[in-house]
């Protein structure tokens, strides 16, 4: 693939699943070595092939499919801290590292709070670029998959079963997210066409049906309908796929053009508690380089 003939994929799970090649790229030992030798000291030498290899594959990734997922990019028996600071020193290539909640967190680690792994994470876009998750420990039990959706796929499904609900998807909806980072009130389509003929997303479920609690504008009933109609297409089993991540592996995810969640999982309590690693990066110069 090259920059001049990526073209955007809308895909439903089957079909993501049967082109993997197009978003999913092993890393083998020798390259794994080379990049951890140049994470650890801060800047390119021996690794510049691989880092070419992984910039040309991930751009020309999320510029079709809005994902790109690195198997077994790092050694997860690294301890976490090196695992960070690789992963950070790795991701300058991609964009800039931002705040992810009101005290400014550059990075987080997501695991079960309480029991909540129990209860699935709704589809949703963080309010960043690109979304990096990271897996550190996957559930020792089996769930907790990432599952993905294309923006595309949904909005074209959507226009042909129920163009009305496309249209009031398509008017400004109000998100109030007073006390999180970033804008403090989003107003925005939920499916949009974008300027380079992409179709865009923005989606936050609890978000947008709570902000009239807070001030925002009352939702109509069509637009209660609306989102009845979005919740009821996503949660289709032909158009989320759900993403198994091993210890080591990568997920870059456009926000734009990919809602995602999590599937349920049940903890182990211990070494073997699930653990992703959370990055949020603003697109710059470097990824246009």
């Amino acid at each position: 693939m090259s920059e001049h003939t990526v073209a955007e994929i809308g895909w439903s799970s089957l079909e993501l699943e049967a082109r993997r090649e197009l978003w999913s790229l092993p890393l083998g030992e020798q390259e794994r070595r080379l990049l951890r030798a140049d994470a650890r000291v801060g800047r390119w030498g021996a690794a510049g092939p691989v880092r070419e290899r992984l910039r040309t594959f991930v751009r020309d990734s999320i510029a079709s499919v809005g994902l790109a997922h690195i198997g077994r990019l790092v050694d997860p028996a690294q301890p976490e801290q090196e695992i960070t600071e690789a992963v950070s020193f790795l991701l300058r290539d991609y964009g800039r590292i931002v705040p992810q909640n009101g005290r400014g967190d550059l990075t987080s680690v997501l695991r079960d709070q309480d029991g909540d792994g129990n209860t699935e994470l709704g589809f949703h876009c963080d309010t960043c670029d690109l979304l990096v998750l990271l897996c550190v420990q996957p559930a020792y039990h089996g769930g907790g998959l990432t599952k993905l959706a294309s923006a595309r796929h949904v909005h074209d499904l959507i226009g042909q079963e129920r163009p009305d609900a496309l249209a009031t998807l398509g008017e400004n909806w109000t998100f109030d997210r007073s006390g999180r980072a970033g804008p403090q009130v989003v107003v925005t389509p939920i499916l949009y066409p974008q300027k380079d003929g992409t179709i865009g997303c923005y989606y936050q479920t609890r978000t947008v049906r709570s902000s009239p609690d807070r001030g925002g504008p009352e939702l109509t009933d069509r637009q209660w309908e609306a989102l009845g109609v979005l919740d009821e297409v996503l949660y289709r089993p032909e158009i989320a796929f759900g993403l198994p991540m091993a210890a080591g592996d990568l997920l870059i995810i456009r926000n734009s053009r990919v809602l995602h969640g999590r599937s349920p999982y049940v903890d182990e309590p211990g070494p073997h508690a699930r653990r992703m690693l959370r990055i949020w990066l603003n697109e710059g110069e470097a990824w246009t380089r």
